[in-house]
């Protein structure tokens, strides 16, 4: 039975890819309003782009190729319409995504297609309580962390009656019944021989994991995070003296402590990575990683947002008013221009009045260098508070 079980066992390999192309579609929900749609897939697509082994589908090119098949919107509302899209485009792989608010909660489900066969690869939900801001920023991020790091290499999903079992940390070793199978995970078995036993994943520091339900046909993925047998603590220090309104969020968004105003440290966090979030601050530097018995050093840059709100209107109002200045001065070098002309057009015969044109000729062509370098001049304070305006208004959007 041990051999029989060793040789159903398909050979296991970590995830490995070079360069792959994926397209998204525009997401679809409920209880969501449209703009805020559109913005998450456009944050979803960043998302992916900073993931090495992806290269994101051009969206002015994804909707061209599917208005000429007759799509008004790249968007699709049913399995039907997204299986098609998938072999239109042509990449790799295409997701869609929809999201639906219940009530204080946003319940997004995401779908990884192949494109060259029109299957369903891959499918996560993704439900905690977020607001629609922490959806845009961490929701997406974990969204599209979860879809990806469950992807499988291919070979698997063109094989039919297999499961695909991955598991965070990798390396657990497989038990079937009373047998302990050979290699470790990611492993690929039979989805016959996992119905008919009981299957445990174990792995050195960790609690075992017993599989007790299986994927539907959609999806041949069990996706483990084992849990340590010990809790993983450690601590983060602060450079300085934290101010008030200060949250430390996990990556997966699940748990928020809140920090004490004017501390300069939090112990006992669970090992894993974290980042800094207010309401009232734009926080610099406020990623971190915490490490079992160790002390993580934070040196992070508070920007409190109502002082840079100011900041930005000051900057646009000085830009605003140079660009004024140099509309007005650039107006008053046309006039003299005008004037100049007008007046050469006027000589007349009598020398007496010709000298006349001439002086005041002179007296206008000696004012208009001095318009030409005030405008000149005007530029680059433009420039400076224009760029100073739209920094600052990157850091208040994100």
């Amino acid at each position: 039975m041990r051999n029989f079980l060793i040789i159903l066992t398909i050979f296991s390999a970590s995830l490995r890819s070079d360069d792959h192309t994926i397209a998204v579609l525009d997401f679809i929900g409920a209880g969501v309003h449209g703009a805020d749609l559109q913005f998450l897939s456009e944050q979803f697509r960043l998302e992916l782009l900073k993931q090495d082994t992806l290269r994101v589908m051009d969206y002015n090119d994804m909707t061209q190729i599917l208005s000429i098949a007759g799509y008004e919107k790249p968007q699709c509302t049913t399995l039907e319409c997204a299986i098609i899209s998938s072999m239109l485009l042509e990449t790799e792989w295409m997701v869609t995504v929809n999201i639906t608010k219940i009530g204080e909660v946003f319940v997004s489900e995401a779908r990884l297609y192949e494109s060259l066969t029109g299957r369903v690869i891959n499918l996560v939900n993704y439900d905690h309580e977020l607001s629609m801001e922490g959806l845009k920023t961490r929701g997406m991020h974990n969204l599209a962390e979860m879809l990806m790091s469950t992807r499988i290499p291919m070979e698997f999903h063109q094989r039919q009656n297999l499961i695909y079992i991955k598991t965070k940390p990798s390396g657990a070793m497989v038990r079937v019944g009373k047998d302990t199978l050979s290699g470790v995970t990611p492993m690929a078995l039979d989805r016959v021989m996992v119905e008919s036993r009981p299957i445990i994943i174990v792995k050195k520091g960790f609690e075992p994991f017993r599989i007790k339900q299986l994927p539907d046909d959609i999806s041949d993925i069990i996706y483990i995070e084992l849990q340590h047998l010990v809790p993983q603590i450690g601590h983060v220090a602060f450079g300085d003296s934290v101010p008030d309104d200060i949250v430390i969020v996990s990556e997966d968004g699940e748990i928020r402590y809140l920090i004490d105003e004017g501390a300069i440290e939090y112990l006992d966090l669970g090992a894993g990575k974290y980042t800094l979030e207010s309401g009232k601050y734009i926080i610099h530097n406020g990623d971190f990683r915490i490490r079992h018995r160790r002390t993580s050093q934070l040196n992070p840059e508070f920007h409190e947002i109502a002082h840079l709100e100011k900041q930005r209107d000051r900057y646009k109002l000085k830009r605003n008013i140079m660009i004024g200045s140099l509309i007005l001065s650039a107006g008053y070098r046309g006039y003299l221009q005008y004037e100049s002309d007008n007046l050469y057009t006027k000589y007349e015969g009598e020398i007496l009045e010709g000298d006349q044109h001439h002086r005041k000729i002179e007296q206008l062509d000696q004012l208009k260098p001095a318009m030409e370098g005030l405008s000149a001049l005007m530029i680059f304070p433009i420039i400076y508070y224009h760029v100073k305006y739209l920094q600052i208004k990157k850091w208040l959007r994100h």
